[in-house]
């Protein structure tokens, strides 16, 4: 560990480390001013072939993260969303989300979802848009498909 960098465990099965060297802002994102802003994360995901495929999400860019809100990853967080949806949009919604996570996007794709992303609506009369992710074999752009 360098001594620009930080190691946090904020539980018995989350690890953070901080890289503190500061870098130049090279995206069109602003932060708040009382609050940072995700840019981008790299996520690690262990395949069922025990084979770790490396995803960078870059939340500045003109595909369908802009307005990211949650980063579903397990059973729990999709039953929590769907609950969320299901009181302020619909069962059918609610549904569509719990479908969506228990089942391959295509059926020839190898695996179920690993993860679902949230995007907030611009209007306030829309509902959520949910992208299902890193099921398929082929991650071009084409692939990510909305849910709702």
């Amino acid at each position: 560990m360098s001594h620009l960098e930080e190691k946090l465990q904020i539980a018995k099965d989350i690890n953070l480390t901080y890289d503190l060297a500061e870098k130049p802002n090279h995206t069109k994102l602003t932060a708040k001013p009382d609050r940072a802003v995700v840019a981008n994360l790299r996520a690690e995901l262990v395949l069922p072939t025990n084979k770790i495929l490396t995803v960078d999400i870059d939340f500045d860019s003109t595909s369908g993260y802009h307005n990211n809100t949650m980063m579903i990853m397990d059973d729990f967080g999709v039953e929590m969303l769907a609950t969320g949806f299901e009181s302020k949009y619909g069962k059918e919604h609610a549904d569509n989300i719990r479908q969506a996570w228990a089942n391959k996007e295509h059926s020839e794709d190898p695996r179920k979802p690993t993860y679902m992303l949230v995007q907030k609506p611009i209007h306030s009369d829309e509902v959520p848009k949910v992208f299902v992710a890193c099921g398929v074999k082929d991650h071009d752009k084409k692939s990510f498909e909305t849910i709702l």
